[in-house]
């Protein structure tokens, strides 16, 4: 029995490929049945990412009216948001939004927010990326005011509310778990921390490997001088995943469809480029190093217990289905992972 319990979930950003995934409704079966199965085998969460514009996320540009479908089906494994890109939106929209998914769900939804790494989806919106922080930091007091008790009222840069009553309420009281995606700026750690707010992050994206731990204790510091108990809050690193029977084969048969994800990606924005912090390393780097969570399961299992203990992971969200993969393979890989995987760390 390992003595750190983990929690495992499942992060849907999906990469559409026509030709390989086939229409839009028969690919939102394959998610959905993806799902109905999860929740059988004991996954603890389903994640759902937004994007917008392109075959890169942009299938599933509104994630509460796909996760209120998820809900109708599935019984006990939480439904959540990684993320709401809140600076796009206005927050008192988002907030009916997600009650609506918390009700619907009797109380299953995690609420995750972040600024989102896409500039092209500023551009088109029309709204200038130089305001996200600000807009960030706002639209969220918006929506823990808009999921007590009382009405909205607020006086900021961006918003501006007087005395506006807010339905549906949440189901969870005072409201559900709200989580915080970060990934370049040190400041969004420490925000995240001051609020007491759960962290998700992308450990496989740091250029070195001593900035990811860095920004956590940023974040575990910033929760203790704030005099919040930061044992009571989660820690997420999102991440592909492809168990098989060896390394050998898990390459052989995950890397064209991870090279599939990549590309429907850099179609996306083919001016975006990562620096500073960042980088982009490519599909069988990925796959042999330890980015991608990829081998025979106990090699899965000890790359899982690395990222933990030098990071201070205590949850694990992976995306099984990616690139176009077919149906088997992904089924094959979330049952796998559930079955000699997860045991292994709960």
């Amino acid at each position: 029995m390992d003595r750190y319990s983990m929690k495992f979930g499942a992060h849907y950003l999906p990469t559409y490929v026509p030709d390989l995934d086939g229409p839009l409704p028969e690919y939102y079966r394959t998610m959905f049945t993806q799902m109905e199965e999860m929740d059988q085998l004991g996954y603890d969460h389903i994640w759902v990412t937004e994007h917008h514009f392109a075959y890169y996320g942009g299938t599933l540009p509104h994630p509460p009216t796909f996760m209120a479908a998820v809900a109708r089906t599935t019984k006990q494994i939480r439904l959540g948001v990684a993320i709401n890109v809140l600076p796009l939106h206005n927050p008192i929209d988002v907030a009916e939004s997600y009650a609506m998914v918390d009700v619907i769900s009797n109380g299953r939804l995690d609420f995750g927010v972040g600024k989102g790494s896409e500039s092209h989806e500023y551009r088109k919106f029309g709204i200038d990326q130089q305001q996200a922080t600000g807009r960030m930091y706002e639209g969220t007091e918006v929506i823990l005011q808009a999921w007590s008790d009382k009405p909205v009222s607020f006086r900021g840069e961006f918003f501006k509310y007087d005395n506006v009553p807010v339905f549906p309420k949440p189901v969870q009281r005072p409201h559900p778990r709200f989580w915080v995606g970060c990934a370049r700026s040190e400041d969004s750690f420490r925000w995240a921390g001051e609020k007491n707010f759960h962290l998700m992050t992308l450990p496989y994206i740091y250029r070195e490997a001593d900035v990811l731990p860095t920004f956590v204790k940023s974040y575990r510091n910033a929760q203790a001088q704030a005099g919040h108990d930061f044992t009571q809050t989660d820690v997420l690193g999102k991440f592909h995943i492809y168990v098989s029977g060896s390394l050998d084969q898990a390459i052989r048969e995950a890397e064209p469809y991870l090279n599939n994800y990549f590309d429907v990606h850099a179609v996306a924005d083919p001016d975006r480029k990562e620096q500073g912090l960042l980088t982009q390393r490519d599909a069988r780097t990925q796959l042999a190093e330890g980015f991608v969570l990829a081998g025979d399961p106990q090699r899965v299992v000890d790359t899982i217990r690395k990222w933990r203990d030098e990071v201070g992971l205590t949850t694990i969200s992976g995306t099984f289905h990616f690139g176009g993969m077919p149906q088997e393979l992904a089924l094959k890989n979330i049952r796998l992972f559930a079955d000699k995987v997860m045991p292994e760390l709960k």
